[in-house]
């Protein structure tokens, strides 16, 4: 079952009016992507994932990037960046990332699936309302219906006879 996260960006730097992030899990091999669609969303939206069922938490933000259009509305200039792809610069004559260290590269997780803001001032995920997998949600509801059933099927049958 997918579970659903929602992030909200608190604290962006001034002027800037779009935002992306990519989740990931926590070892970067399952990309999570915004459900919109949408390669960018505006500053005030928020962003809605479907994790996948079966993901072992915590899970990874592999970059948060916030931008504003240039005054001819030809390029983005990035405001902030913040990723967690890797420690290292990536070194091409090595092939990998054994480079010197990357100055943008953060420790950032989230520790369970939930709604969330995103601090950009302290750079911190805080978790608001944590938000239930699908399936507990389904018994939650069905549960108590199910243990009801159950004690009138063996209830009333007891019943039948004092009532003679």
């Amino acid at each position: 079952m997918a579970n659903i996260v929602t992030i909200e960006l608190k604290n962006p730097p001034i002027g800037a009016t779009m935002w992306q992030l990519l989740l990931t899990d926590w070892d970067i091999t399952v990309p999570i992507r915004e459900i919109s669609g949408k390669d960018r969303l505006d500053i005030a939206e928020v962003a809605t994932f479907e994790v996948p069922g079966g993901l072992v938490l915590p899970l990874r933000a592999a970059y948060l990037q916030l931008t504003k259009w240039n005054e001819d509305m030809t390029a983005l200039i990035q405001l902030y960046y913040a990723q967690a792809m890797q420690p290292n610069e990536y070194d091409w004559d090595a092939g990998t990332y054994t480079g010197p260290p990357d100055p943008t590269y953060k420790e950032i997780f989230i520790p369970e699936l939930g709604g969330y803001y995103y601090y950009v001032d302290t750079e911190e995920l805080v978790l608001v309302e944590a938000a239930p997998p699908i399936t507990q949600d389904w018994m939650a509801i069905i549960g108590p219906i199910l243990v009801l059933g159950l004690l009138a099927g063996l209830v009333l049958p007891m019943t039948k006879g004092a009532f003679k």
